[in-house]
């Protein structure tokens, strides 16, 4: 049985990353992370091994599985070679005591295919005839028919990873002798373990030995069944299914056709619905107790696959050819919260994050560190205490965003003291206009936006400024002043006449930046069909984004820029 696994010098791997295995073992991380390279590595040195001819070498052309035909690139940012004395690829296995056996890879003299050494405890069980490694990096759909092959071939190609290819073969095996005849026999083991994840999922496989050229597969779901009609009728080609649903039969029937010492599954939530991958998580685990010879690897970027994982399971997060040794509760929360390759938290009172977002492209390295996380409405916003929580559990700093709503500098440190924030060191940032919408209303951003004159975009707000009732507009402020400070002790309140007054009443800054915007948008459409402009109008989306050499929203940027320096 193997417990322990390590690549070393293999594509994005350099350093050894050493694995333990659980019955389930889930490596999570970012694209180019290392969490695939894991798997090809373990399959080619396997096959590799096991194709070896008596000087230890095989061919490209032997090799039914490699990740490239380039074989001698796959080295860590080098080339295999013919010498000694230079970096080998390795792979390594642990048996329950603790031996190892270990396959090291070169090149063969001449470039002539691969030099491979195996030594150790495991060899026997790595190299046997029935596959010890069953790959399955996703199937794109069936080939158009298969024949009969004969076991080694049938091994060989199985062993590529192109499962499409054979799969119907695979079915015809598990059938045995029963599929000799005309009739198609059901696969009733097959349909018991795919149903655990696809309910209702059955199996028929035929081939007349004295008949037929093909294997003929059909398969059939609830949502197929008809009233009235047989089986037989209602039943479709295999190939029929669907991508998604093929890659769940071929991850079974490869477990109960080859029963393999590791069985090892690329990314099989790409292809599935969140509950499917929920489903197909638990009977992965069931699985691993009813064939405890076998060990699951599986890679997802999946947070529902992830947050299914029971107690059997391990999740290990990789990062950079390397394992981090986070707390794996933490792996887990933070891979459910979708936080696992982010470095800042903003808690953001807007249910609509496409503002907020258009702000942080601004400055894409930022963008590309920052979870966004709505809490739809202020109200709702976490206490500090709630919030530091969090940040400790994830191990990620927050931010949190609320929008002014009108009120002073002084009520946005009250406001902040009252929920806790300032007290858990918890930094909040707010825009400098009432919402964040506000940070598009100037006529400078609406001037280079629309690609006009600064006299024609003072107008088109004066125009947007002038469709608004004023008392209405004195209405909305004061309701969204009183809701935003109604937290606060009377003593330490903005006074509503004084904060209308210290913003310039009835304008720009007195008016919500939502409803400004689209009303600068309408006087846009206004301005620009009065000129016989229309063709103009295309400009419009370039109001809501922030446009090169005109920044906007600098104070956020400055705020994360201090959240991360933390």
């Amino acid at each position: 049985m193997i417990e322990t696994i390590y690549v070393e010098n293999f594509m994005r791997i350099d350093e050894r990353v050493t694995i333990d295995l659980n019955p389930v073992t889930v490596l999570v991380g970012g694209n180019g992370s290392g969490k695939s390279s894991v798997l090809k590595a373990l399959h080619w040195a396997v096959r590799c091994a096991a194709l070896r001819d008596w000087r230890g070498n095989t061919t490209l052309e032997q090799m039914d599985y490699t990740p490239s035909r380039a074989f001698q690139e796959l080295a860590h940012k080098k080339r295999i070679q013919n010498k000694a004395d230079l970096p080998k690829i390795k792979v390594g296995f642990l048996d329950a005591t603790g031996a190892e056996t270990e396959i090291a890879i070169s090149s063969a003299r001449n470039d002539a295919g691969a030099k491979v050494s195996i030594d150790g405890p495991l060899t026997t069980t790595l190299t046997s005839e029935n596959p010890a490694t069953a790959y399955i990096p996703g199937i794109a759909g069936l080939a158009e028919f298969e024949t009969v092959l004969a076991a080694p071939i049938l091994h060989r190609r199985a062993s590529s990873g192109e499962g499409g290819s054979v799969l119907r073969h695979i079915l015809l095996d598990l059938a045995g002798d029963a599929a000799g005849g005309t009739e198609h026999v059901e696969l009733m083991e097959l349909a018991e373990w795919v149903s655990k994840v696809l309910p209702g999922s059955q199996f028929w496989v035929k081939f007349d030995r004295i008949r037929d050229v093909r294997i003929d597969a059909h398969f059939l779901t609830p949502a197929m069944r008809e009233v009235g009609r047989t089986i037989a009728n209602q039943r479709r080609p295999l190939e029929m299914a669907g991508t998604g649903y093929l890659q769940v039969v071929q991850i079974f029937a490869y477990l109960l056709k080859f029963r393999p010492s590791l069985l090892l599954i690329d990314e099989p939530d790409a292809h599935l619905h969140p509950g499917t991958q929920e489903r197909l998580i638990s009977a992965l685990e069931e699985a691993a107790v009813a064939f405890p010879e076998t060990k699951f690897l599986i890679t997802t970027h999946s947070p529902h696959l992830v947050r299914n994982c029971g107690p059997r399971t391990s999740v290990q997060w990789m990062e950079d050819g390397q394992l981090r040794r986070d707390n794996e509760s933490t792996i887990r929360l933070r891979m459910g919260w979708g936080s696992l390759d982010k470095e800042v938290m903003i808690f953001t009172e807007d249910d609509d994050v496409s503002a907020i977002q258009a702000i942080l492209a601004q400055w894409p390295d930022l963008a590309r560190r920052v979870l966004l996380w709505p809490t739809f409405g202020q109200s709702s916003i976490p206490h500090g205490k709630t919030i530091a929580k969090l940040r400790e559990r994830h191990g990620i700093p927050v931010l949190v965003h609320r929008d002014r709503d009108f009120m002073s500098d002084a009520d946005v440190e009250a406001w902040e003291d009252k929920r806790g924030l300032t007290q858990y060191d918890v930094p909040l940032w707010t825009p400098d206009g009432s919402d964040i919408e506000s940070c598009f209303c100037s006529p400078q951003h609406v001037a280079a936006a629309l690609n006009v004159l600064a006299p024609v975009a003072e107008r088109i707000v004066d125009n947007a400024l002038a469709s608004f009732n004023q008392r209405d507009i004195r209405m909305d402020f004061e309701n969204a002043l009183s809701g935003a400070i109604s937290i606060l002790p009377a003593e330490n309140r903005s006074s509503l006449g004084g904060r209308w007054a210290e913003l310039g009443e009835f304008g720009v800054l007195t008016i919500k930046g939502k409803a400004l915007l689209k009303s600068i948008e309408r006087a846009t459409r206004e301005e620009f069909i009065a000129n016989n402009e229309p063709r103009n109008l295309s400009l419009l989306p370039r109001l809501r984004q922030p446009l090169r050499g005109m920044e906007i929203a600098t104070s956020l940027k400055v705020e994360l820029e201090q959240v991360l320096g933390r």
